[in-house]
């Protein structure tokens, strides 16, 4: 298999061209003639297909487009590219596997299959910006609470001492640094020490505060999971480049991060469901990870919820599960913000269609599109835990069901969704507990769930 010297290596010598021409003349015509050769066809009344031979078909596409496209290298102008051959050796020799955590936190982070009925790796939390160091600590500590979960992200400061945090500032250093002292200390207060945190670093943009903040002496582990993230679509940097040497080097776990976004150069669901199968290829060759971050994202609406998203997340995870072994996580960005029912339908459904689809880990997944500053409760890993553990007892077939209903009740809503109330309006920020009426609205949602058939235990 390559190793990353050679991929770098393609970065300096491969075809020169702008990036312009990379996306209008390569990228585009490519996964066109793809998607048209190998049949690949939205149904919009199903959310969740259940079609293997399908899946299979998809995972082929994909393969057959990576080699043909390649990846952009922005710093250099030049195409790192793979062929057919090169592409399956990285797929045979991939290890299916990451081992994470200390202590009696350890775990190995593993595969499923679609319709699966085991429980996915429950991945709770969110790098959303916390506004201060007291709620970063609450969330986190809250997080760990929670017992079934296997692994967490922390939250972004958005300031250090009131001092705004700007990319590649000591600013930013300080506040990274810090951030990862805030999670190591509200994980003991838990009573997890050994709990991997695996959106490594949250609050660093930057390469180099990245690379500088993990120093183990700050608290980290090479049994924690660093994000190195590639940049829509099908691009990489010399920053992202060298995250991944500086973490290879150590022998630290790499999160591959992408987001193929619905309605940009992917065009439409066809086109978006081979560029997100892809990409978790591209985790293997580029970002050499031991484990996958991706959430599909709808250019306009900016969330993971619409009905052609759905269908991109379902019919790309069963490709990916089924044929690439790749510990993948996958993370809905929900429209509708805390502390309202849509939020709840919208998660409802994103869970029903990664986890039945062979999600080998969901997050939470992220109120508000993820942009609303302190728009995240621990209630809302809570309902994320809970609801992929019922889900993990479905079909495809009845979990498409469900999604379809679940659609009625908001897919109209999307373009006005509500972005909620804040971690202050929800919780006692003292206590870190929720308030009654954000706690009877869970409880109502629940209800009317399982009344709909979701099983929960």
């Amino acid at each position: 298999m390559l190793n990353f010297l050679d991929v770098y290596e393609r970065a300096l010598q491969g075809p020169l061209m702008t990036e312009q021409d990379f996306d209008l003349k390569i990228f585009i015509p490519s996964l066109r003639r793809v998607v048209k050769d190998y049949g690949i066809e939205f149904d919009p009344e199903n959310p969740i297909p259940s079609d293997d031979r399908a899946a299979d078909n998809l995972f082929n596409a994909a393969v057959d487009f990576l080699s043909q496209v390649g990846i952009y290298c922005q710093d250099t102008n030049r195409v790192i590219q793979f062929s057919k051959e090169e592409i399956m050796e990285a797929v045979r020799e991939a290890p299916g596997k990451c081992l994470v955590g200390d202590g009696k936190e350890a775990g190995v982070f593993g595969m499923r299959s679609p319709d699966d009925g085991k429980i996915p790796w429950l991945h709770v939390g969110s790098g959303i910006v916390a506004s201060n160091e007291e709620m970063m600590s609450n969330l986190i500590e809250s997080y760990g609470t929670i017992a079934e979960a296997d692994s967490i992200s922390i939250s972004a400061l958005d300031n250090i001492r009131g001092i705004p945090i700007t990319a590649g500032s000591p600013a930013e250093l300080y506040a990274a640094i810090r951030g990862v002292r805030i999670g190591r200390e509200a994980l003991r207060r838990a009573g997890r020490p050994g709990l991997p945190i695996m959106n490594l670093i949250s609050t660093a943009a930057a390469a180099v505060t990245t690379i500088a903040a993990s120093a183990p002496q700050f608290g980290l582990r090479p049994t924690d999971g660093w994000l190195v993230g590639a940049i829509s679509e099908m691009k990489i940097d010399f920053g992202a480049m060298n995250k991944t040497a500086y973490l290879l080097n150590w022998g630290a776990n790499i999160g591959a991060e992408t987001a193929p976004i619905l309605g940009g150069y992917c065009g439409g669901p066809e086109g978006t469901s081979v560029a997100s199968t892809a990409y978790i290829l591209m985790g293997l060759l580029i970002q050499k990870g031991n484990y996958q971050l991706t959430f599909p994202v709808h250019f306009q609406h900016g969330c993971s919820t619409t009905r052609d998203v759905l269908w991109v997340v379902s019919s790309s995870c069963q490709a990916a599960s089924r044929n690439i072994p790749m510990p993948v996580i996958w993370l809905g960005y929900i429209a509708g913000g805390p502390n309202t029912k849509s939020y709840f339908y919208e998660s409802a459904a994103y869970l029903l269609c990664a986890v039945t689809s062979g999600a080998p880990s969901v997050q939470t997944p992220h109120p508000a599109k993820a942009v609303k500053v302190d728009g995240i409760t621990p209630l809302e890993a809570k309902f994320g835990v809970e609801m992929a553990m019922a889900a993990s007892q479905l079909s495809r077939e009845r979990a498409g069901e469900l999604a379809n209903q679940l659609l009625e009740k908001y897919e109209s809503q999307i373009p006005n969704a509500s972005n909620g109330s804040t971690y202050q309006e929800c919780f006692d920020v003292t206590k870190g507990k929720p308030g009654e009426d954000y706690l009877r609205l869970y409880n109502e949602m629940k209800e009317e769930l399982a009344d709909m058939g979701v099983p929960f235990k």
